[in-house]
């Protein structure tokens, strides 16, 4: 049980697996207005700072300085930001999963509960004046909250994804007064990216095929997801000019979940990426004798390659960064 729980703790589990796992709206943003005071009730008039959400513009009076987030992958933001949350859902599950480097969360900050019911007591007696959810997971929460603080909430899944978490992290800069930084935090993306795509190119490697999997456990069984090009980890790889070899179905996160033999569906030159817990890794576990992982092409030519089973394959820029770094650590360029 305790490995099912580990390997449903990604921020698409909740939301693609409903609770028996782990930005804007449905693509549009800004359609509807909301002016949050302190409390959640109306500001009487037009804030300072105005930010675009998934349920439409959210408008402060001032940067927020003592702010509660709710979902790791703005955690993360907040913290590539030079901001630290007052609290935090899930503290030892962010410090778990997400490993990039700068994206550690200090030990004083508070920690509010589960991700999906995080305790609005403790919230509220931190006394935010901002709160940062997902807009699927939070959406039973939603009023009480705004009745805390103004709250920020975010689609992590709008298509495409990449330019969605770019979009929402900018505007979450400018909530917190950290434009500039947001700017300059993105570009390390695509100086990290371009200079992958040298390095494979200097290697004989460049367009090199690839595919990208999250690998674990349940009732088991091993289970894979496979990450299409829908998927924001796809779409950070393909900015270093690799192309994915998985054609797969993805549901609204760029998964795929299949069982050992859905992989016979990775197309045969490429290699294959992975994450996977080290107490919970199907590949060097379950699978090793098994006659179908065997037998696939990237597993008979040693191109089944793992990457620190700390990358967070559904996160901010930080990750984005970890991502390519692991990539080019794996190819060994």
């Amino acid at each position: 049980m305790q490995k099912l729980l580990r390997a449903l703790a990604t921020g698409g589990t909740a939301v693609a697996l409903m609770l028996t796992a782990a930005g804007c709206g449905s693509g549009t943003v800004g359609e509807t207005a909301e002016k949050t005071g302190r409390t959640g009730g109306n500001t009487g008039g037009s804030g300072k700072i105005t930010v675009e959400t998934a349920r439409g513009q959210v408008a402060l009076d001032k940067p927020a300085k003592k702010v509660v987030t709710l979902e790791w992958t703005y955690t993360e933001e907040l913290v590539a930001l030079g901001v630290t949350p007052v609290g935090n859902a899930d503290s030892k599950g962010y410090g778990t999963w997400i490993t990039a480097k700068g994206a550690g969360l200090p030990k004083d900050v508070t920690d509010v509960g589960d991700r999906n019911e995080p305790s609005l007591e403790k919230i509220r007696a931190l006394k935010p004046d901002l709160i940062v959810v997902d807009d699927d997971r939070s959406k039973a929460n939603l009023k009480p909250l705004k009745d805390i603080a103004p709250v920020l909430s975010f689609k992590y899944t709008t298509q495409p994804q990449l330019a969605t978490m770019k979009k929402n992290f900018t505007e979450l800069g400018k909530a917190v007064g950290k434009e500039d930084q947001a700017a300059e935090v993105l570009g390390r993306i695509d100086a990290k990216a371009a200079d992958l795509k040298q390095r494979l190119a200097k290697a004989g490697k460049a367009g090199l095929k690839y595919a990208v999997a999250q690998g674990f456990t349940a009732n088991g069984t091993a289970s894979i997801r496979m990450l299409a090009d829908d998927a924001y980890t796809a779409q950070v790889l393909n900015l270093a000019g690799l192309k994915n070899g998985w054609r797969g179905k993805p549901d609204a996160w760029g998964m795929t979940t299949v069982g050992v033999e859905g992989l016979t569906k990775v197309e045969p030159d490429a290699t294959f990426l992975y994450v996977a817990a080290e107490k919970d890794n199907p590949f060097t576990g379950d699978l090793a004798g098994n006659a179908v992982w065997k037998g696939l092409s990237f597993v008979k030519k040693d191109r089944a390659l793992p990457l620190d089973p700390g990358t967070w394959l559904f996160g901010g820029p930080l990750s984005a960064v970890q991502v390519l770094d692991e990539t080019g650590k794996a190819l060994k360029v």
